[in-house]
Formats: structure tokens, C-alpha cells, sequence
């Protein structure tokens, strides 16, 4: 029959199996604040029983391991709104400075084209006035400089959106390598039985970074975790990670290039990396191509009037503006091609007095052009375009900060820690705890009493 060795061995597990899941409970609350940790719970179970006589002991309690809490299908979803987040916020932070190019209608091309049909318009009172022919000239070359800049901004959001590709790879694979070595920590320690809870956090931490910066698709197989891109592109397999490359292709923007050497540019869709690549290779080229178009037809169009004319000395007109005989970079071309007030074609029959072709060219303002649309209206088109990339993306952004902030209170409600609730265990543990050294007190005096009286157990 079980005598007070028995009692005091039980009471001795139960003071070990009890402090274990205090010090569970202090981790927990040490780690409120830690990004990523999931809450982990201690394990007890009941101690083999035996039997003697037809009569069945416990073996008091035993604490089998500490278990992290964690859900894995939350867990994947929050991966992918964080790649939407990504995607959006780099879009939206992008087209934001487009938006400041265009944003301001009174200046920039729509206030520079404005202003140049004011000034024929001011010249057509009076043809003969020389500082208002020097005036269409000014604002003509202020029209040129507003293409220009605009063209050149674009690039140079375009030449930034390109330097980050790179930049942007090199972090992935960075994470890449740091996640491969987890894994290889996590299926060590699975192997060992034991609960991986600490590298887990640490590895899911490094994925939700991963996934801002990239699409991934997340797969658990028989040989650990294996992350792709979301097109299958190998990134982490086991503890084995697969570096993405940067190369520039024919010199002139960066393309993304799997470790088997596949050109994966056009399947990036999602993250960081995802939002830059859309901006580069599909908002900035469409802004361009109207761009492009509104200075190569105004100034096609306008010259065909021009030449319609006579100058101040009766000669045929010539062309105004510079020849642009393509519209890749029509607007960083753009330029006058006269430096002459008296080469203006106001006349429309070679007379000094007048106005008549001058007339022909202010209608050109409300005019369409081969695009569709008069050049203010084309121009208008443009900005408007901006403003909706611009909108939709902000909307996008809210949209995906709101849905990241709930699956991010569900994981909370599920893994974090609660303080009300580790404190409720910390007590519960803690009462446990002082009765099991209750009993060691107890059976400790039991047996200085029955030594005394000289009694074996």
C-alpha cells in the first residue's frame, strides 16, 4: 500500500508540473508586447496510475510540454492581405507624386497651354503689335518647359520605381535565407519532440515580412514548409531557400529573374516589389503615351495650320514648333522651332493687318486632334486618369488596412496574450502550487513524528 514516500513524491511532481506553468504563464506576460508571439499553454496530464491489491492509485500530475496556440488558416490569410497591403501602399505612395505633376490645373501643361491660346488670342486684336507676337513666343517656350518638366518627372519616378527593384529583391532574399534556417530549427525540434512555439513566431514574423514585399504561397508538405511565389516559382523549400535575381534587361529596366534563371517580372503581382513593378511597366507608360500623344499631335496639328499662313513679311509660314516625327518622347522634345516674333503666320492673305490665320489657330483650342479629343479636353483626360489611379489605390489601401486590422484582432483573440487571462492562470498556478508544498509540509512532519517513534514506513 502506498505510504507517505508515495504522498510525497506526488506532491514533489506536482510542485515541478506547477512551476512549469507558472513559468509559462510569466513568459506569456513578458512577451505582450512582442510582435508575432503566440501564447503558449502548459500541458499537464495525469501520472501513470498503479495498482496493488485490486486498488488503483494516481500518480499525481505530470507537465507533458508547453504547446504554442496558434491557427494556421489565419494565420495564411493575414499573408495574403499583407501582400495586398503592399501592393497598394507602394502604388498608392507612387502615384501620389504623379498626382503631383498634374494636380494643379493653373499650372504645369493644362495652365501652359491655356495661357499660350490667350496670348493669340491677345495677338489676333492686334497682328501688327510686336511685344504681342514676343508674348505668344514666351508662353510657346513656357508650353515647351512645361512638357518637359513633366516628361521629366515621370522619369524620374520611373528611374526611382526601377532602383527599388533591386533594393527590393535583396530584402527578399534576405528573409528567404533567414526563413530556410528556421525551418531547419522547427523540423529539428519536431523530430526531438519538441514544441518549436519560439521559432515558429519567429519564422511566421519573417514571412509576414516576406509577404509585404512579394506574392507567396505558403504549403506545408511532408519535408517542412515550402514557400513559392504565387505563380510556383521555388523561394524556401525545407531549409533550403532560392535566391531571386535582379538583371537589367537590355540596359534599360530591371527585371526579376527566378534562381533557375526564368524571367517571373510579368507574374509579380502581389507585395511591394508587385505594386513598384505595375507602376513601372503599366500605370507610367500609359501616362506617358498620353502625354506623348497630346505634345506630338498639338504640335502636328498646329503647324499645319501655321504653314497655312504668312508672317509679318508675307512669306508662307513655316513650322512653329519642332518636327516630332515620333511620340516616344514627343514631350521631352517638344520645342519652338522659331525664335522670330515676325515669323508668326498671323495672316490669312499675306496682308500686315491680318488676323485671319491667327483665328484659324485659336480654334484649334476646341478642335479634335487625331486622339479624339481637342488638346485641352486631352490634357483634361490625362489628369483625370491620374486622379483615379490615384483614388482607387487610396481605396484599395483603406480597404486592406481595415481587413489586415480584423484578421490581426482575430489572431490576437486567438494567439495573443491576454493579460486578464494569464493572471487569472498565474493565481490558479500559483494556489496549486502552495498546496502541493501544503503536502510536502504535511508529509515532511508526518515522518519526523513516526521516526521519532521509531516506525518504518
Amino acid at each position: 500500500m502506498p505510504g507517505l514516500n508515495t504522498s510525497l513524491s506526488i506532491a514533489v511532481q506536482a510542485l515541478e508540473a506547477n512551476q512549469g506553468a507558472l513559468n509559462v504563464t510569466s513568459n506569456n506576460i513578458a512577451n505582450v508586447n512582442t510582435p508575432g508571439y503566440s501564447r503558449q499553454v502548459a500541458i499537464l496530464n495525469e501520472a501513470p496510475t498503479f495498482q496493488e491489491n485490486n486498488i488503483t492509485f494516481g500518480g499525481g500530475v505530470t507537465l507533458e510540454q508547453f504547446q504554442s496556440v496558434r491557427d494556421q488558416l489565419l494565420q495564411l490569410r493575414i499573408y495574403e492581405e499583407t501582400q495586398q497591403q503592399g501592393n497598394s501602399e507602394t502604388q498608392f505612395n507612387s502615384l501620389s507624386q504623379i498626382e503631383g505633376i498634374f494636380s494643379d490645373p493653373s499650372q504645369g501643361v493644362g495652365g501652359a497651354l491655356s495661357a499660350f491660346f490667350n496670348s493669340l488670342s491677345q495677338l489676333s486684336t492686334n497682328p501688327t503689335d510686336a511685344n504681342a507676337r514676343q508674348a505668344v513666343l514666351t508662353s510657346a517656350n513656357n508650353l515647351a518647359n512645361s512638357f518637359h518638366q513633366a516628361a521629366s518627372s515621370l522619369t524620374t519616378i520611373g528611374t526611382g520605381l526601377d532602383q527599388s527593384v533591386p533594393q527590393t529583391v535583396d530584402q527578399i532574399n534576405r528573409l528567404t535565407s533567414q526563413i530556410a534556417t528556421l525551418n531547419g530549427q522547427v523540423a529539428q525540434m519536431q523530430g526531438l519532440g519538441k514544441d518549436p512555439g519560439t521559432v515558429q513566431d519567429q519564422r511566421d514574423e519573417l514571412i509576414r515580412q516576406l509577404s509585404g514585399l512579394v506574392n507567396i504561397s505558403v504549403t506545408q508538405t511532408e519535408h517542412g514548409l515550402t514557400l513559392t511565389t504565387a505563380n510556383g516559382v521555388p523561394l524556401v523549400v525545407a531549409n533550403q531557400s532560392y535566391g531571386l535575381q535582379a538583371n537589367a534587361n537590355n540596359s534599360v529596366l530591371e527585371h526579376v529573374f527566378s534562381a533557375q534563371g526564368q524571367d517571373i517580372t510579368s507574374q509579380i503581382q502581389g507585395g511591394q516589389l508587385g505594386g513598384t513593378l505595375q507602376v513601372r511597366d503599366q500605370a507610367l507608360p500609359q501616362l506617358f503615351t498620353q502625354l506623348n500623344d497630346l505634345a506630338s499631335q498639338f504640335a502636328t496639328s498646329f503647324n499645319m495650320q501655321h504653314a497655312a499662313g504668312f508672317d509679318a513679311a508675307g512669306n508662307a509660314g513655316q513650322n512653329f514648333f519642332n518636327p516630332l516625327p515620333t511620340t516616344t518622347d514627343a514631350a521631352a522634345s517638344f520645342g519652338v522651332a522659331i525664335t522670330d516674333p515676325g515669323l508668326i503666320a498671323a495672316s490669312s492673305d499675306g496682308s500686315a493687318g491680318s488676323n485671319g490665320n491667327l483665328e484659324q489657330l485659336v480654334a484649334l483650342r476646341n478642335q479634335q486632334l487625331p486622339a479624339g479629343a481637342n488638346p485641352m479636353d486631352l490634357y483634361s483626360n490625362l489628369v483625370l486618369q491620374v486622379g483615379n489611379l490615384g483614388a482607387n489605390a487610396k481605396a484599395a489601401v483603406t480597404a486592406t488596412n481595415l481587413s489586415l486590422q480584423q484578421l490581426t484582432d482575430q489572431r490576437s483573440s486567438v494567439s495573443g496574450v491576454s493579460l486578464d487571462e494569464e493572471t487569472t492562470n498565474m493565481i490558479k498556478y500559483q494556489r496549486a502550487y502552495e498546496a502541493g508544498a501544503r503536502v510536502v509540509t504535511t508529509v515532511d512532519s508526518m515522518l519526523q513524528t513516526l521516526m521519532s517513534m521509531g516506525v518504518t514506513t
